[in-house]
């Protein structure tokens, strides 16, 4: 039997009336049971694309996360077969995303909304004890921003959803496009919430998707991700870039540098160079990462980099080119001094390679880099200048004196700040040196004010001795402190110490004192490690673990053996001439490159001993291994044996602890159903409120002790209630009368007290009242008596001011008189005229219905006397007809047919509505505004076609009147029906009797 044919509208109509009666939690699964059936998998995925499509937006509406997440994976586990289906997923897919970004993009409005509209409230307002309980009772409750999950909740939601999908999408070649592009709104969500820790967990999942298709590479299957492809290279590629990108906008350096080597790796692999503007943004995030790093060199090779990608920007301004070629400039100043040679495992080398580099590059280097032509000439003159200072002709004092001009120039520059404090260490550095070459000792004041700069180069004395150990140990300068005497000492020979030493050791010798033991041991030790490390190579264990054996180091750290080897170079150096006389940082130096060139030769013999070690250990163990090979069998036969025995007890010991576990399992559930039991019981009585028993102790309790509990407990109870109740009545009665007893004198002298101190008040308070009133009443009498000193002054100058300005006030009236009458005319003449225009418009409706009435009367009249000549008409031609009828009660033929009453009734139904039509249109005319002109002709009520229609209408009735009365004289004076013409009028029921 075949299965029922798919219905999705049917699906999908049936979740819209769940909908409708508000089980949206029900309409979610029949659609979620629709598209993930078996039967699917036969059907066209389009067809099927609408359920899924209703279904995601009702569970984004819900927040169903995981039923979402399951749906989708058991849809693309159904459609997965054909590239149909994977096209439907990735459109799926697609829907989803979008539909989760528009929600949380109307709930981020709403929160826009709500802040803006409580930007002036009070931040503490919201928060009362009612509001607060609420929060915590009602999960969505908000109190000004207290609890707040809405947004929050969302936000979670989104992020699940970008995971679940970016999880349904990965290593798959078909759905590469929508998998890079999920990737690139993930990150535009992550940068646009600043969501950091999301962003952490997307770099990781992408990391752990590119680890998967590199593992697939060496597999066999369908729709393999091929990182061989150009295109897919260049997809992972750009999706690291974009990574670098984010991560620096959101200020996360250890996921930056992460997807820095992330990008090296691919590129390494990729065929195709990247776009140069990609590149240049790449080399500019690096270095924002190098200068967080405290890397000035790296951060400086970066931005030089970027600088010549940046060369071929065709839009780049010569602005571009000052800023960046300046900032490059800074930072290459900004580089710590690197003058003294270094030897040892270089932790940077790794970052070397991302740059491109195969050595370590020096600060020298890069300058002289800096200094070509072609970029020289893009640097700003203010950064020149700080450079001549530094580099070209470097002294304490001319900086000194220049850097006041200077650095109000270059604070002005946007890119000269963060390069400040690294600049000045150099300068520090560089006076620091130049101070101990010059001066043997200097007073601690002396130091501080020679390295105090002016803003915002400016130290504190304690920075400047920071400064001054921090040269220390890097060997620019050695020097002694004496704060006690405010003065420091600078060495200007680094071998003095060493000689010192050796001077001492050789006059305890001259005089006869033992060598200590322990430095002895360490002559012995340092003169004999290479016998000794030869002979530690040469044995070997007899298993042939000869890798797991620690292998002796050669010892370079030891005082003595350092000692000697620092006054041997020393005595060698003193022998030059001219070594003497160089600085202190020169001497250092050359004694540097003289260490490594005379180590250059031991470090070669140790990698010949190693290597001669690990061939001799490769050769052991190829020994041991053939060895083994010949007794591999009897071990086979044995490890077998063993472990079938093993197997026996272990069977045996599993079908034992398996019995065991059966009864305490049984003896478990026994006990569960007993307590469930008691704790039932304990329930009951608790809620009856009789009495209440202790949940917790229905582990140590059976049935019956519950039950004699439940009976003392009510029992006692009782009883303590009726003695409690019996104390309480007492105790009421006997405080209740014992209060009245005493308060009874207290109220009465409290009364009397009251009252005397209210009498007092009150006669207080009424002489104050009187008091103010007399005083009152006096200011306001001598008020009175200077008012009415000056009153006839007043009334003179009133009438003064009246009779000078009387005859201006009269010309004003007489103004003002006037333009009200002429308002007042003007007025009366508007509406005088309206109540005019009303009367001819009323006047001309009413002749215009009286015209109507008339016509309808004399209508009226002409269609009586058609009609009652008609009726003459008819009766002479039945009187015509009579005698020749063949029989007397024949029907009477009408001369116009049988049809003549009805089309007579036509006609005057059809003029009946002409009528009442051009009634209508004169109505509507009447109502309209009357004319401008009054000799305007007036418009016909009928129509302009009206009067040529009714004269048809009469004419047509003038003639068929005429045809009817020559009928009818014919058909007297005929003795019989004459036969019809050709071509004439025959009535039907003439027609019939033919």
């Amino acid at each position: 039997m075949a299965p029922p044919p798919l219905r999705p509208e049917n699906a999908v109509k049936r979740a819209e009336d769940l909908i409708a009666v508000g089980e949206s939690q029900a309409a979610l699964q029949s659609l979620f049971d629709f598209f993930t059936a078996r039967r699917i998998r036969w059907a066209d995925p389009a067809s099927v694309e609408p359920v899924v499509f209703r279904f995601l937006e009702l569970g984004v509406d819900l927040k169903k996360g995981r039923t979402l997440r399951d749906g989708l994976h058991q849809y693309k586990k159904l459609v997965q077969g054909s590239p149909e289906g994977l096209a439907s997923v990735s459109a799926v897919s697609r829907k989803y995303i979008d539909v989760v970004e528009k929600k949380i993009a109307a709930e981020q409005a709403k929160e826009d909304k709500k802040a803006e509209a409580e930007e002036d409230e009070d931040l503490e307002g919201g928060v009362t004890p009612d509001n607060l309980l609420i929060s915590a009772f009602e999960e969505d409750q908000s109190v000004a921003g207290f609890n707040d999950e809405a947004l929050t909740s969302w936000m979670r939601f989104t992020w699940e959803s970008y995971r679940s999908v970016l999880d349904l999408l990965r290593n798959n070649s078909q759905l590469e496009i929508t998998y890079s592009g999920v990737v690139n709104r993930t990150m535009m969500f992550c940068l646009k919430y600043a969501r950091k820790n999301e962003f952490k967990r997307l770099a990781d999942m992408l990391r752990q998707h590119l680890d998967a298709a590199n593992y697939q590479q060496s597999k066999s299957g369908t729709n393999i991700v091929d990182l061989s492809d150009k295109e897919t290279l260049q997809r992972y590629l750009d999706q690291r870039f974009h990574l670098v990108n984010c991560s620096v906008q959101l200020e996360l350096w250890h996921e930056a540098y992460r997807s820095i080597e992330d990008v090296f790796h691919l590129m390494k692999l990729s065929t195709v160079p990247p776009k140069a503007s990609t590149l240049a943004r790449y080399y500019q995030n690096i270095a924002k990462v190098f200068f967080v790093s405290g890397d000035s060199l790296l951060h400086t090779i970066a931005l030089q980099k970027f600088y010549n990608l940046f060369l071929n920007n065709p839009n780049a301004t010569q602005e571009q080119f000052k800023e960046h070629a300046s900032t490059i400039f800074l930072s290459a100043l900004a580089v710590k001094l690197d003058d003294l040679p270094t030897v040892g495992y270089n932790r940077s080398f790794r970052l070397y390679r991302l740059l491109g580099l195969e050595g370590k590059p020096n600060r020298k280097e890069t300058m002289d880099a800096l200094l070509q032509e072609d970029f020289y000439k893009n640097v700003d003159d203010d950064v020149k200048a700080l450079y001549n200072a530094m580099e070209v002709d470097f002294s304490a004092a001319a900086i000194k004196e220049l850097l006041p001009k200077l650095l109000p120039n270059l604070s002005a520059k946007s890119y000269f700040g963060q390069y400040v404090s690294a600049i000045r260490d150099v300068i520090v550095r560089r006076i620091i040196v130049e101070a101990s070459a010059k001066n043997p000792s200097m007073k601690l004041a002396d130091i501080y004010a020679l390295v105090s700069l002016p803003e915002p180069f400016d130290l504190s004395n304690w920075n400047i001795e920071k400064a001054l150990l921090e040269a220390a140990v890097e060997d620019y300068v050695s020097f002694t402190i004496d704060h006690v005497a405010g003065e420091i000492v600078f060495a200007q020979d680094p071998f003095a110490p060493f000689e010192e030493a050796a001077a001492e050791v050789e006059a305890e010798a001259e005089e006869g004192d033992e060598i200590p033991e322990e430095d002895a041991e360490e002559d012995e030790e340092a003169e004999t490690e290479e016998a000794e490390t030869e002979e530690s190579a040469e044995k070997t264990t007899e298993d042939g673990d000869e890798s797991a054996a620690a292998e002796p180091e050669v010892i370079v750290t030891r005082n003595s053996y350092i000692h000697n080897r620092l006054s041997e170079l020393s005595k060698t150096l003193k022998e030059v001439e001219s070594f003497a006389a160089l600085p202190y940082l020169q001497k250092v130096k050359i004694a540097r490159e003289n260490l490594i060139e005379r180590n250059k030769e031991s470090i070669e013999k140790a990698k010949a001993a190693a290597e001669e070690r690990a061939q001799r250990r490769k050769e052991a163990r190829e020994k041991y291994q053939e060895e083994n090979a010949l007794h591999a069998e009897a071990d086979a036969e044995l490890r077998q044996k063993r472990n079938l025995e093993e197997k026996a007890l272990m069977e045996a010991k599993l079908a034992e602890d398996n019995r065991q576990r059966q009864i305490e399992k049984k003896k478990r559930e026994f006990a569960a159903m007993q307590k469930q039991i008691i704790l039932k019981t304990i329930t009951e009585v608790n809620e009856q409120g009789k009495t209440y028993i202790d949940p917790a102790l229905a582990d140590t309790m059976d049935i019956k002790d519950v039950k004699k509990l439940i009976v003392e407990q009510v029992s006692k109870d009782q009883l303590e209630l009726q003695e409690k109740a019996e104390y309480a009545r007492n105790r009421v009665d006997y405080t209740e009368r014992a209060f009245r007893k005493v308060e009874l004198p207290l109220l009465q002298a409290e009364a009397e007290a009251h009252k005397a101190t209210d009498m007092k008040k009150y006669e207080a308070q009424n002489e104050k009242i009187i008091a103010a009133a007399k005083a009152e009443f006096d200011a306001k009498m001598e008020d009175h008596d200077r008012l009415t000193g000056v009153y006839s002054d007043f009334q003179a100058l009133k009438s003064k001011v009246f009779a000078a300005h009387e005859s201006e006030f009269k010309e004003q009236r007489a103004e003002q008189q006037a333009k009200f009458e002429a308002a007042k005319q003007a007025r009366i003449e508007e509406v005088r005229q309206k109540r005019y225009d009303e009367l001819v418009a009323n006047r001309k409706a009413e002749i215009a219905a009286a015209e109507r009435a008339e016509r309808a009367k004399a209508d009226e009249e002409m269609m009586r006397k058609r009609r009652e000549m008609e009726d003459a008409v008819a009766k002479k031609n039945a009187a015509a007809r009579a005698p020749v009828a063949s029989t007397p009660s024949a029907p009477r033929a009408s001369p116009f047919g049988a049809g003549n009453d009805s089309k007579r009734d036509e006609i005057a139904r059809r003029q009946r509505e002409m009528e009442e039509a051009a009634e209508k249109k004169n109505a509507s005319s009447s109502r309209a505004p009357a004319a401008s002109a009054p000799s305007a002709p007036r418009a016909n009520p009928f129509g302009s076609m009206n009067d040529a229609k009714r004269e048809e209408i009469a004419r047509k009735q003038r003639e068929m009147e005429e045809a009817l009365e020559k009928k009818a004289s014919g058909a007297g004076a005929s003795s019989g029906p004459t036969p019809a013409k050709k071509g004439a009028y025959v009535p039907p029921s003439r027609r019939a009797r033919k």
